[in-house]
């Protein structure tokens, strides 16, 4: 038996009068007037929790799985939050959080998603009002924010799943932002049947349940893509062709070339686009797609659209390489974001005359500037490489290495830092003193302090 859930308006009288019926959320207060949208699974409230905005969304319709999988895209997006990650809003699943009263009194227990306010306001909405205005410059703006937006969904491990105008709210500053996470896909989602399918009119034809996968929005992104750069042209198509159920190009016509506004675009520069073939290719899986999206961006554009896939980015240095993180590992990046070295080190090190130190599992070795390695793992801790010599740890004990990687002395101090002109500060004990570029003492270690040489002096 399917499960029956409350009305909206069932919702609201539980929202407008919440006294004793939540659970965790004390001193939640609606807006006034009471603001409400409604979607194919719930609807969303605006709502105050101890005076911080936030967005409520109430379900209305049974999905399989709702629960487990708000649990896990909430574990597995927390790092997307917790760097920054301006596309996507930090939400919590509260369990059987609301008591909410039936239509014929009974009480019911329902769970709902609190999620950070956006404030903004749908694509929808911006398309509408900017196309009748013909407002070209809002318009091409706001289709340079969707594809850097659509690069970096593509660079995650993830898949929204419903990729459409309403799902994207524009903020006030131009920048996007995606809401309805219902039918998220995760990689640990791998052989599942899809919760949903996606919006008729912005998903590929032929998408069922069990197309459930990383590639589910490739589509629905080129859709969008194309659309938008179109409309921000000629904002006269959105009228003509844009029914508010699709974005000018209806799927189901696509691959058999009925399409009426891609016919339009025939005779018009944006038919040599890839984006115009791939739609009309019939494909639901276009592996070309990011390539395709950066052509539509500048050389800064697309650089800081690579670079916005990763929580940590370094600088580049002498090597042209920079240090990035990904989902807790480390890897390397050319100066313009394109992959080098896959995020797949648990720590790294940025390079340093052409070596870069990186850890794993709890060892440490060094990789040149293709990610091949120099000297496999082995060494509990290391430091830089400079003037060709590198310390090393070993059994806790430290020594140096040269370029190739053996030691230029037993391992015997306690502590030891990268060379500066010809000299290594070493420690042993609570002493301090230098060691040659053969790794043996120069200057005893018999200093309270000390720092690096430089020209000339320590200090």
């Amino acid at each position: 038996m399917v499960m029956q859930y409350p009305t909206a308006l069932r919702y609201a009288e539980t929202i407008l009068n919440p006294e004793g019926l939540f659970r965790s959320l004390s001193g939640l207060v609606a807006s006034d007037p009471l603001e409400y949208s409604s979607g194919s699974f719930g609807v969303v409230f605006r709502v105050r929790v101890e005076g911080v905005p936030y967005a409520l969304k109430c379900f209305t319709r049974h999905q399989p799985g709702r629960a487990e999988a708000y649990r896990r895209m909430e574990r597995a997006l927390a790092p997307c939050w917790e760097r920054g990650a301006s596309y996507v809003v930090p939400f919590r699943w509260l369990e059987e959080e609301m008591t909410v009263f039936g239509e014929d009194d009974r009480v019911m227990q329902q769970s709902a998603v609190l999620m950070e306010w956006v404030e903004g306001r749908s694509l929808t909405e911006v398309l509408a009002e900017a196309t009748v205005a013909r407002d070209r410059e809002r318009l091409a703006g706001v289709a340079e924010a969707f594809d850097r937006m659509a690069l970096w969904l593509l660079e995650q491990p993830f898949a929204h799943g419903d990729l459409k105008p309403d799902n994207v709210m524009v903020r006030g500053d131009g920048t996007l932002v995606l809401v309805d996470y219902d039918g998220l896909y995760l990689p640990e989602m791998a052989g599942e049947r899809a919760r949903e399918v996606g919006t008729v009119g912005f998903r590929h034809p032929g998408r069922t349940e069990g197309t459930f996968g990383k590639h589910i929005d490739d589509f629905s992104i080129a859709l969008m893509s194309l659309g938008l750069r179109a409309v921000a042209q000629w904002p006269e198509l959105y009228e003509q062709y844009g029914e508010g159920t699709t974005l000018l190009f209806d799927p189901a016509l696509l691959a058999s070339g009925a399409c009426p506004a891609h016919q339009w675009l025939a005779d018009t520069p944006l038919a040599a686009d890839p984006l115009y073939a791939m739609l009309g290719s019939g494909d639901e899986e276009l592996p070309a797609l990011r390539e395709a999206l950066r052509r539509h961006l500048s050389d800064a554009e697309q650089t800081a659209a690579r670079l916005e896939a990763y929580g940590y980015v370094g600088e580049a240095g002498a090597e042209g390489l920079r240090l990035v993180r990904q989902e807790g590992r480390y890897g390397f990046v050319t100066a313009d974001g394109a992959c080098v070295v896959p995020c797949c080190y648990d720590r790294a090190r940025e390079f340093s005359e052409g070596v870069a130190a990186v850890c794993l599992n709890g060892l440490w070795g060094f990789v040149g500037t293709h990610g091949e390695w120099l000297c496999e793992p082995q060494y509990d801790d290391c430091g830089d490489f400079s003037e060709g010599v590198a310390p090393v740890s070993v059994g806790g004990r430290w020594s140096y290495v040269g370029r190739d990687f053996r030691l230029l002395s037993r391992p015997r101090f306690d502590d030891a830092w990268p060379m500066a002109e010809g000299r290594g500060l070493v420690r042993r004990g609570v002493r301090y003193g230098y060691v040659g570029m053969d790794g043996q003492m120069v200057i005893a270690a018999r200093y309270d302090f000390a720092q690096g040489f430089a020209r000339g002096w320590r200090v």
